[in-house]
This record gives structure tokens, C-alpha cells and sequence, in this order.
């Protein structure tokens, strides 16, 4: 693959611009085919589902709030004003779009008296359906809304003060398409800052700081294009969008910097532009390619989910971090084999190698040179640390794990949508509508019966530029006149619906009514015979969205003439008077034939062929709330469970029956996908373990691995509980820790990666097992802590968000990453290899072996052509072995790539000596150092010298073998 690259460099870069102008133009409109409801997007066929779309097919006249303006009042003279600006809003609406909506009273509603105190509620319904966005007309209706407040005021002044909100469903989605673009805009600058800001601190170069979030907006543009082309199959949730730049700015930009950062370490070390590419690409190539893979896999375990929303996120997000890796391991490389060390302008390895003769020797530092000598002694204490107290930090996260796993273990996952929405006008209405009427009104809970067979005919009687709905029930709907013997459809779920409302979370409950049946309960509760009393009694109990109706039948069945002026004392009408005889259909319609249709199909309680019911149940508490949950949890229960159920109750009535509504469809979702996802974490840790298992040949290391990044997982679920719950009273997603298990152990795996091949490569150059560690802390430690600040860093910039949602997966996301790759990969996963010991590298000896490795995880033997001496040999002051003169060029490169791990080695020697020699001076400045350290010091000393002349004879030899050989 070097090869290849460095040789068709041009070709590569041109190769990607041209994929990048190509996916472009799809890219732009990806925003076209993001969706913003949930529900829209559960693609599992569920019990919630299954209702809905019974009730979408067969009840065309249930109410649609899917647009709904809110006016709160306070005083009488206040809903005066605001019952005007819904005449002048109606007309509004009508003047600009006609017959596409209709705009109609859904009524008062108060916690208290609704002529003091409450909401006026005015339900915007669209008449073409999926046909006309309605969604986008939202800010045009905010408009009209405004223009209805000053028109009305100049009648009424007080609608001018009035406060008003447009809500709704469809107005919670545009509202949230809006925010999303405010927090992209507002999020995505900051990571890029981030990580411009940090790049150039470890780099202390501009043009370094510029490439890897540069290549990785390359990529995230051809990536947009896959976005669009899975939108147009299936709906892609709107968070995915921001999701897949931000973990493609942290991965990406991980992989770029490993590679360069790799490159830049090999040239320091003396080896020539070909050379130092060649390594980076071989070595740190290896790592990155491993890391991709891993990553890849935890997000496209997400796509076995039967869930549209969670699946095209697991799609697009793995797509995103493939394109991104084939970027790392393509354009990155044909870049710096075209610029060469000009891509760290304005600095160069030799200002790098002053800075470092600095820090090792002493001089006057800059800021980079502080940095430097900062990082080195942090590493060089690092490594000592985890080796000399290794069974301490063991201890410790064990001791530290405690906690958190119980906080994990007893927190509960919340189901809210709503607690989670961004801040906007249409989730301060639904507060409103939340804080002045039952929690569940706006979003109802629906029982949904499949009757055995129709229960009634149903038609419309034109009256006065209405429609107005009759129903006759037939034999199967209601029998009989007799309460106590009654029979048939209605008093069945008439006695179900009693029976639910005694819940004491259920506010309302609207199923099947019969004026008939509600008369003479009514006239044996009042103990009367007086048709105008029990009527009164009847018409009082209606609610505001039916009440006007049901009174102008009764106006007309008693004789009333000026419907205007409606006088209910006078409803003198038995519910069997005969209103009006329909010669279409031939039947004679009553009062209770009428008010019937108006309070079951015009209600949308029955479907307009008599075959479904679709009982309306409205919680006090706010919708999925854990109490409206649990609340579902017995409902279907009572419906399904046992030969008591309903359903087994009333079989000869219905055949099925459904829980649906926004709270079912949400509950159901949340807990079919955490069930596929106890699959989904069992088949993404195998599959990682199987990969680690095949690319490092051990069988302990992969699983020490996975165990360490677990540990990772519960700690953060448990912080984010405490951050969230205990401390913003914000509850937690159930999604956040179903994402951040995939997520963290596929790009928590990265530092994992990058740490464990380095080790290995180490063991493979000829250190034992502790110098192996001790070197890749102090060699890829650095930039595992840079990579791990970067995209923990990009993630932590989504807690500037508007939606709690992104704030929650961004800060856990974050956190998990942080707390992987400096505290796990940094202090834990070294510790516990120092205590493993070789049994860290035991294997099959087919896989072993191809690492230049025992199958007991010890070293094979190093050819002394190398010049390295056996591990456990003196290497200060001792004499040079004897070493054959490399012949081939296999052997050249092989005699260069040893001599490279030789020297690194005796380069961490020196560096240890270094320090120890600062201290022990340190101390003596000060009057610290006793006889014995005054021995110590000359002896560390005297080490450090012969230390560095080993080296230079070293460095010097070995290019005397490379001039004399035929490689070269």
C-alpha cells in the first residue's frame, strides 16, 4: 500500500476531488430528507404502530392537532378578546389558504373555571394530508396569528396583551428542524476551533493544524451524499446529521494525526522522507486501520435494530467513519508525500529536534518547548507510575468502579420525548396546554377495538352548509332498553371505558356513547321523569368541543327557532323524538341517532364503517412521563393478560384490540429496542474481540480490552445520571445508554488500538514485556491523550445545544471518551498489562509467529545483525556484539528497521537518566542530597555519559554497515 501511494500520490489527491465535486451537489440537499418526528420513524411493526394505522386508515373525522394555536386568558373580558382573534384568525386563514385547512374552536380549558381563567385552543387542520407540508407554514401562520391580535384589538384591547403560541405536532417538528440548524451552526465552529486550537499546540505548526479537520470536511462532503441517497430509501432522523460530523471530525482527525504524527517521530529519528512515509504508513497505518474497523463495527451494529430511526443512524454514521479512515489512510499520506516536512510550516523537523536538544540538555524554551518538556516528564512519570504501582491501580478502579456500577445498575432510563425537545415557542405551548389542562391532552393515549363486525350504519345529514353525522346502531351495537340487561358493542365498552377511568392518573376517558343509554341513567340518577332536567343535566356534562352541537339538536328537537340564542332549559325532547326523516336513506333520524353521530364519528370514537372503535384516554400527568408509562404497562395488561382481560371479557364483542398514541408508540420503541440491543451488544464485543484477536494474536488482550472499555461505559452512564437527574433535573434518554455502549466501544476501541500495537510493535522490535509498555506510554501516549482531548473535546461541544437530547448524548459521548482514553488507556490498561506480563501475548503459534512472536508471548529470537543486544543484557558500557553487513535490500530495510527500535530504546535510556540526574541536582541545589546521593548523583551521571557515547558508536556503526552494504 506505501508503495502505491507514494508512487500515484497525484492521482490519489485528484482521484478523492473529484468523488468530493461529484457527491457535492446530493450533499447540499441532504437536509431534505431528515426527519424531525420520532414516530414517523419506528419501522417495527408494533401493537402501537398496528393502531395507528388503523386509526389513519378507517377514521377520517377524528380531530387533527397537528397544528394548534393557544391563547391564555386570565379574566372574562380576556377570553372575550380571545374568542375574537379566532373569528379573525379563521378568516385569515381562510383568505390566504382556502380550503387546504380548517381552522375550528377546540374549546376552553382551565384547571379552574374556564370563564376566569385557562385556554382558548383553536385546531389548524391539514386537508391534503402528506400532500402540503404544513410543518413549513408554521412561521406564515405566526404571522397570521399576530395579524388576528391587532385586528381584534381594535374591539376588544385586550388581545393586543394576550399571549399566544402555535404548537402542535407539526409545529414541534419545524421548530425542531430549526433548532437543529442553530446548534450545527453554533456547534460545528467550536469543534473546528477546538481542534485548529489543539493541533497547533501539539504541533506548534499552522499548516499540521489546517490538514486533518481540512480532509476530514472533505470527506464529511461525500458523506453528506450518502445521507441523501439512504434519505430518499428511508427517513433519517435529524440528530444522525450532526452525529456523523462530529464523530467524524474526532475520528478523523484521530487517524490523521496518528499518521502524521507517526512520520514526524521517524524523521526526528534521522530516517529520510521515504523511509520515515513508508514506517508511518506500515506501522501507524496498521493501528489506524484497526481502530477504523472497530469503530466501524460498533456503528453498524447499530443497523440490525428494526428501528428506521436507530438503524439509518448506525448505516450513515459507519459509512461516515469508512470514508473518513479511507481518507486517513489515502489523501493524508499522498499529501505528505507531495509536501513532505512542509506540512509543518512554519515549523521543520529541525527546529523539532532543537527543541527536543533543549529539553533533554537544557536551553531557553518557548511555548512549544514548555509543552513538550511538560509532556515528556508527565509520560516518563506515567509509565514509571503505572509499572511501579500497577496492583494499586488496579485496586482503585475497582474500589472506583463500585459506585458507578450501582448507579448504574438502579437508575432508570426515562422515555420523555418531551422533557428532552429544544426550548421553543411550540414546546412552551405545550407546557401551557400541559399546565391548564389534563398532561395527556395534547397527546393522547387511544384504545383501538377491531369489532367482530359492524356495529351501526353511519351517514350525514346536510343541515344549514354542515355535515352532521347520524349513527343507527344495529343489533350488534346496542339491544335493548334495559340497564341491567343491556347487550351489544356500546354498553360493553361503555362498562371498559367506567372501568379505565377509575385510574387515578386517567383525567378523561372518551369511548362509545348513546344518548339513549346516558338518558336513562340520567333520569334514574336524578329520580325524574322531566325531559328539559335530564336534557340540561346531559347537555352540561358535553364537552366544549361537542357542546355547541349537540346543543343546536336539542334546540331543534324541542322547537327552538333562533339557534343564535340557544335556551337550555328548554330542551323538552326525549332522546327517541324524531328530528327529521332522511328520504335518501329512509330513516327516521332521533335526538339520540344525531347526537350519536356527533359524539362518536364526529369525535372520531367510530370508524365511518362501524367496524372499529378508537377510545380516547386522556392522563392527568404529562405524556411518557414514567407514571403515564407505567399507567400503559397496566392498561395492556387489563386488555390482554388473562381470562379476565377485557379482550377475553368481550371476544364475542371484538377480535383485537390496541394501545396506541404517541406514549404507546414511544414505550414500545424503547423497550424493543433496548431487547434487540441485548443482542446487539453481545454481537458487536465478539466481533471486536475476534478482530483484536486476529490483528494482535493474543487471547487475553482483546478481552482485557473489551472489559476496560465496559468499565468505561457504566462509569459514564452512572456520571451522566448523576450530571443530568441529580443535578439539571433533567431525565436521561433511554437512548443515551444504548448509543454510547456502541459508540464508546467502537471509537473508545481507537485508544485501546493505538496503545496495544505500539506495545506490540514493541515487543516485536526486541523489548520485553515492561519496556515495551513503558516505551508506547512515552511514544504513543501523547498523541492517545491528544486524539482522546479531540474527540471528547468535539463531543463535549454538543452540551451547547438546544436540545437536552444532544446535550446528553454530546456530554456522555464526551465524557466516555475522555474517560477511555486518558484515565483507561493512560493509567489502566498499562497497569494491568505490567501485571499480565507475557501472558498479555500468548496465542496461536500461527498468529504469534507472523508477529515475531512465542505462542507464549515471549520474543523470538533477534538476529545480532541488528546490533540490538537479548533484553536481559547490560547495554551501558558494554561491548558492541558482532553484527553481519547487511547484503540484500530485504536486509537493509530489515538491519533499518531494527536499528530504529535500538535506538529508541537506548533514546528512552537516556531520557530516564536525564530526569533522574535533574532531580538528584535539584536536590543538591537546595541542600537535599546527603553522601550517599552525592554517590548516586556522580554514578547517574557517569551512566548518562557512557549511555550517550554507547549510542553515538552505535549510530555511528550501523551507518558504516549501511554504506558497506549492497542495500544501499
Amino acid at each position: 500500500m506505501a508503495d502505491v501511494i507514494m508512487k500515484h500520490s497525484k492521482a490519489v489527491i485528484a482521484l478523492w476531488l473529484v468523488v468530493l465535486v461529484c457527491a457535492l451537489p446530493f450533499g447540499i440537499k441532504s437536509g431534505d430528507v431528515l426527519e424531525y418526528d420520532m414516530n414517523s420513524m419506528s419501522g417495527s411493526s408494533t401493537e402501537a404502530s398496528d393502531g395507528q394505522a388503523i386509526i389513519d386508515e378507517h377514521f377520517s373525522n377524528s380531530i387533527d392537532l397537528s397544528e394548534i394555536l393557544v391563547i391564555s386568558y386570565s379574566s372574562s373580558e380576556e377570553l372575550a378578546a380571545a374568542q375574537a382573534i379566532f373569528v379573525e384568525f379563521q378568516n385569515l386563514m381562510d383568505d390566504k389558504y382556502g380550503a387546504k385547512t380548517t381552522v375550528s374552536n377546540y374549546g376552553t380549558y382551565s384547571k379552574g373555571d374556564p370563564n376566569v381563567e385557562g385556554i382558548l385552543m383553536i385546531a389548524i387542520a391539514n386537508n391534503e394530508g402528506e400532500s402540503w407540508d404544513i410543518a413549513h407554514e408554521t412561521d406564515n401562520i405566526r404571522d397570521l396569528v399576530k395579524e388576528a391580535k391587532s385586528n381584534a384589538s381594535a374591539a376588544y384591547p385586550e388581545a393586543a396583551g394576550l399571549t399566544t403560541y402555535v404548537t402542535g405536532n407539526d409545529a414541534i417538528t419545524y421548530d425542531t428542524e430549526n433548532s437543529s440548524m442553530e446548534d450545527v451552526s453554533k456547534v460545528d465552529p467550536l469543534s473546528i476551533l477546538l481542534i485548529f486550537v489543539l493541533l497547533g499546540l501539539f504541533f506548534y505548526a499552522v499548516v499540521t493544524a489546517v490538514v486533518p479537520p481540512a480532509v476530514v470536511g472533505m470527506a464529511y462532503g461525500i458523506a453528506l451524499a450518502a445521507v441523501y441517497a439512504i434519505g430518499c430509501l428511508m427517513g433519517v432522523y435529524y440528530i444522525t446529521q450532526t452525529l456523523i460530523l462530529v464523530s467524524m471530525l474526532g475520528a478523523g482527525c484521530d487517524y490523521a494525526i496518528f499518521i502524521i504524527t507517526r512520520y514526524r517521530d521517524e524523521r526526528k529519528k534521522g530516517l529520510s522522507h521515504e523511509d520515515a512515509l513508508k514506517t508511518a504508513i506500515m506501522w501507524g497505518g496498521e493501528a489506524v486501520f484497526t481502530s477504523g474497523i472497530s469503530v466501524i463495527i460498533g456503528f453498524a451494529a447499530l443497523a440490525l435494530c428494526d428501528f428506521a430511526m436507530v438503524r439509518t443512524m448506525g448505516i450513515i454514521l459507519a459509512i461516515g467513519i469508512a470514508i473518513a479512515l479511507v481518507a486517513a489512510l489515502t489523501f493524508i499520506p499522498s499529501l505528505l508525500n507531495l509536501v513532505k516536512d512542509k506540512i509543518f510550516w512554519p515549523s521543520n523537523i529541525e527546529s523539532y529536534k532543537r527543541v527536543e536538544d533543549k529539553v533533554q540538555n537544557g536551553g531557553k524554551l518557548r511555548v512549544h518547548g514548555h509543552l513538550s518538556k511538560g509532556s515528556k516528564r508527565y509520560f516518563a512519570w506515567l509509565s514509571r507510575n503505572t509499572h511501579k504501582h500497577s496492583k494499586l491501580i488496579a485496586i482503585a478502579l475497582v474500589v472506583l468502579c463500585i459506585p458507578g456500577l450501582y448507579i448504574f445498575a438502579e437508575s432508570e432510563d426515562s422515555a420523555d420525548m418531551i422533557s428532552v425537545m429544544p426550548d421553543s415557542e411550540s414546546v412552551d405551548g405545550l407546557d401551557l396546554i400541559m399546565t391548564q389542562t389534563d398532561g395527556g391532552t395534547i397527546m393522547p393515549t387511544y384504545i383501538v377495538l377491531e369489532m367482530n363486525e359492524s356495529i351501526a350504519t353511519i351517514g350525514s345529514l346536510p343541515y344549514s352548509g354542515m355535515s352532521i353525522p347520524y349513527v343507527i346502531w344495529n343489533e350488534h351495537g346496542l339491544n335493548g332498553l334495559d340497564l341491567a340487561t343491556m347487550t351489544g358493542a356500546v354498553p360493553a365498552v361503555m362498562e371498559m371505558t367506567d372501568d379505565i377511568a377509575k385510574y387515578e392518573i386517567v383525567g378523561s376517558i372518551s369511548g362509545l356513547n348513546s344518548w339513549q343509554i346516558m338518558y336513562m341513567a340520567m333520569e334514574s340518577a336524578l329520580e325524574t321523569t322531566d325531559t328539559s332536567t335530564i336534557n340540561q343535566a346531559l347537555y352540561e356534562q358535553m364537552p366544549s368541543a361537542v357542546k355547541g352541537y349537540v346543543g343546536m339538536i336539542l334546540a331543534i328537537a324541542s322547537g327552538q327557532r333562533d339557534l343564535t340564542h340557544i335556551d337550555p332549559t328548554a330542551f323538552d325532547a326525549s332522546w327517541n323524538s324524531y328530528v327529521v326523516y332522511d328520504v335518501v336513506s329512509g330513516y327516521s333520524l332521533t335526538v339520540a341517532n344525531i347526537i350519536d353521530g356527533i359524539l362518536n364519528v364526529g369525535t372520531g370514537i367510530l370508524s365511518d364503517d362501524g367496524q372499529y372503535v378508537s377510545v380516547m384516554v386522556i392522563t392527568t400527568d404529562k405524556p411518557m412521563s414514567a407514571d403515564t408509562m407505567d399507567f400503559l404497562a397496566e392498561l395492556r395488561s387489563d386488555l390482554h393478560d388473562g381470562d379476565e382481560s377485557y379482550d377475553s371479557r368481550y371476544n364475542n364483542i371484538w377480535s383485537a384490540s390496541y394501545v396506541a398514541g404517541t406514549s404507546a408508540s414511544i414505550d414500545d420503541m424503547s423497550k424493543d429496542i433496548e431487547d434487540q440491543f441485548s443482542m446487539i451488544r453481545i454481537v458487536v464485543a465478539i466481533l471486536l474481540i475476534v478482530l483484536l484477536f486476529f490483528i494482535l494474536g493474543s487471547y487475553l488482550t482483546p478481552i482485557r480490552s473489551i472489559i476496560t472499555i465496559l468499565l468505561s461505559v457504566f462509569l459514564t452512564v452512572a456520571l451522566t445520571h448523576v450530571v443530568f437527574e441529580g443535578l439539571m433535573d433533567t431525565p436521561v434518554l433511554f437512548l443515551i445508554p444504548i448509543v454510547l455502549f456502541v459508540v464508546l466501544l467502537g471509537l473508545g476501541m481507537d485508544y485501546e488500538i493505538f496503545m496495544t500495537t505500539k506495545i506490540r510493535e514493541n515487543k516485536i522490535k526486541g523489548m520485553n514485556n515492561d519496556e515495551a509498555i513503558d516505551n508506547a506510554i512515552k511514544e504513543a501516549g501523547p498523541v492517545i491523550s491528544l486524539c482522546a482531548l479531540l474527540m471528547g473535546g468535539t463531543f463535549l461541544t454538543l452540551v451547547l445545544a438546544n436540545s437536552s437530547m444532544l446535550k446528553e448524548l454530546g456530554f456522555a459521548l464526551g465524557m466516555g471518551i475522555l474517560i477511555d482514553g486518558l484515565l483507561m488507556v493512560g493509567y489502566v490498561s498499562p497497569a494491568l498489562m505490567h501485571l499480565m506480563g507475557d501472558w498479555s501475548w500468548k496465542g496461536p503459534g500461527f498468529l504469534t509467529r507472523r508477529h515475531g512472536l512465542n505462542p507464549d508471548g515471549s520474543n523470538m529470537a533477534v538476529p545480532a545483525a541488528c546490533g540490538a543486544a537479548p533484553a536481559d543484557a547490560e547495554r551501558i558500557g558494554g561491548e558492541m556484539p558482532v553484527r553481519a553487513v547487511p547484503a540484500t535490500p530485504e536486509e537493509v530495510a530489515k538491519y533499518k528497521q531494527e536499528c530504529y527500535s535500538e535506538v529508541a530504546v537506548r533514546q528512552d535510556r537516556i531520557a530516564a537518566l536525564n530526569a533522574e540526574v535533574k532531580t538528584l541536582t535539584d536536590n543538591k541545589r537546595i541542600g537535599r542530597l546527603d553522601e550517599e546521593g552525592e554517590k548516586e548523583l556522580e554514578a547517574k551521571r557517569s551512566e548518562l555519559k557512557a549511555e550517550k557515547e554507547s549510542l553515538r558508536e552505535f549510530q555511528r556503526k550501523s551507518r558504516e554497515d549501511l554504506r558497506s552494504g549492497k542495500g544501499q
